[in-house]
């Protein structure tokens, strides 16, 4: 995910937005209001005028209206003033304004039109004009130019667009600006999820020391990993010890079947008996050794032993170790090697993970399948992986797989506990490595990431 859809997707960049838009809207609707107030002055202050000319020439007799005119245009030295003076058939008279203007009312109100006088300018001018009949029957034209209303008027619509422009864009700024800590701290607290969720339970998310909301929330999940993690522990710790406690037991209940076996001679039915017994206390003896092997090394009791090792001897050992099992099935093993950096660790837990990767991929291959071992140098690191030809494992069931005891549809047939690949991980985590099952199509493809990883 790129860092722009991060960002967009915080909750205080989101906020940030909304209120710069909302602010944004507030300025447009502040300025236009600003706007419709001012014209609507602007042009209560023109008719007025308007009005107060139109009251000047009519109390003023008929052959004095020219030259009062006339002397009017020339008082207005802004030539902002519009006078026409017409005769009842329309021809001009006098004043600046020299024919009638079309589509305009000759009943003494008010409007605003676009007009063309060339001696004033060049293009339309917008004005408010009135035209009414004098008693004598002429027709007098007063106006007035509002041109600056519509400059006003482009000048706040430029206002507007830069106002808001520019307050939207300071809202995305300030935005990604405030979001940049709070989307750390959640990427923090994501790699720590991760951990947790690849079983490093004592992990806990980090507090700040701003005390906001990420902060409250940390604090609470990680007083509930507390308790968590101490729920665990008892119940780890129950079944370590009634692993412990159970294996003496069984250890000389299997002495006595044994001695009750050789003192049988020659029962063949009671004998069958202890067999069947011996072999199931066998069973048992071995899930308990497993467990509590898991526990030794979940424990971390052996990384005071790591060394600096070399991965070929370790993937040499333990495929020697295998291949009478592999040759009793027809099965071809391979193993390809490249030069690689050695790694910190247990060389002796690391055989042990691998003979039991390796025991799998051969129980789960049929006959005349095939095992391949492959160990390559990556950009990071050195990386294992063995690749079956066998029955493969279900995608949903990649996961559930890595727990104890867990055995899937295809395994139930098989000879087995459930806790080989227990064991695989408990060293993998020991040795910070990553972990990974793949489909291998057909078969099943295990990877080892010989580099830390987050777990």
């Amino acid at each position: 995910m790129s860092i722009s859809s991060k960002v967009s997707r915080t909750v205080v960049f989101r906020l940030t937005l909304f209120y710069s838009l909302f602010f944004a809207l507030c300025v447009v609707l502040l300025l236009g209001f600003v706007y419709w107030q001012t014209a609507r002055e602007m042009n209560r202050r023109v008719d007025q005028i308007l009005t107060l000319e139109k009251r000047h020439f009519a109390a003023l007799p008929t052959d004095r209206l020219p030259d009062e005119i006339d002397r009017s245009v020339a008082r207005d030295q802004r030539h902002v003033y519009l006078y026409g003076l017409f005769a009842p058939d329309g021809h001009w008279i006098s004043g600046n304004m020299q024919q009638l203007p079309g589509g305009i009312p000759m009943n003494g109100r008010i409007y605003q039109v676009d007009l063309l006088v060339p001696h004033i300018q060049e293009d339309l001018l917008p004005a408010r004009v009135m035209i009414y009949r004098l008693a004598s029957g002429e027709l007098l034209l007063l106006g007035h130019d509002v041109k600056q209303l519509i400059e006003f008027g482009d000048l706040m619509k430029i206002t507007f667009a830069w106002g808001g422009s520019l307050t939207i864009l300071l809202g995305l700024v300030f935005g990604i600006v405030l979001s940049s800590h709070p989307l750390s701290r959640i990427e923090q607290i994501q790699k720590v999820c991760e951990r947790i969720m690849l079983g490093d339970i004592r992990q806990r998310l980090p507090v700040g020391k701003r005390s906001d909301e990420l902060d409250m929330l940390a604090a609470i999940v990680n007083r509930m990993l507390d308790e968590i993690e101490r729920l665990m522990s008892e119940i780890k710790g129950a079944g370590d010890n009634i692993a412990h406690d159970l294996r003496t037991p069984l250890t000389r209940l299997r002495v006595l079947l044994y001695r009750v076996q050789q003192q049988l001679g020659e029962a063949p039915a009671q004998r069958v008996m202890v067999d069947q017994a011996i072999t199931e206390v066998d069973s048992l003896l071995l899930r308990f050794r497993a467990l509590l092997r898991i526990s030794e090394i979940e424990n971390k009791q052996r990384r005071a032993g790591f060394k600096t090792i070399r991965l070929p001897d370790i993937l040499e050992q333990a495929v020697s170790l295998i291949s009478p099992l592999a040759e009793e099935k027809s099965i071809r093993m391979s193993m390809k090697t490249e030069v690689v950096n050695p790694v910190h660790g247990d060389g002796e837990l690391l055989v042990e993970a691998m003979i039991n990767i390796l025991d799998n991929a051969i129980k789960f291959t049929p006959a005349e399948g095939r095992v391949e071992v492959s160990l390559k140098q990556d950009d990071r690191g050195p990386r294992i992986d063995i690749t079956d030809s066998g029955i493969g494992i279900k995608e949903s069931e990649r996961v559930l797989v890595l727990n104890r005891f867990y055995r899937s549809e295809n395994d139930l047939k098989l000879p087995g506990y459930g806790l080989g690949l227990a064991i695989v991980m408990a060293i993998i985590k020991l040795h910070g490595f990553g972990f990974e099952l793949s489909d291998a199509g057909p078969g099943t493809r295990v990877t080892i990431f010989c580099w830390p990883h987050s777990i």
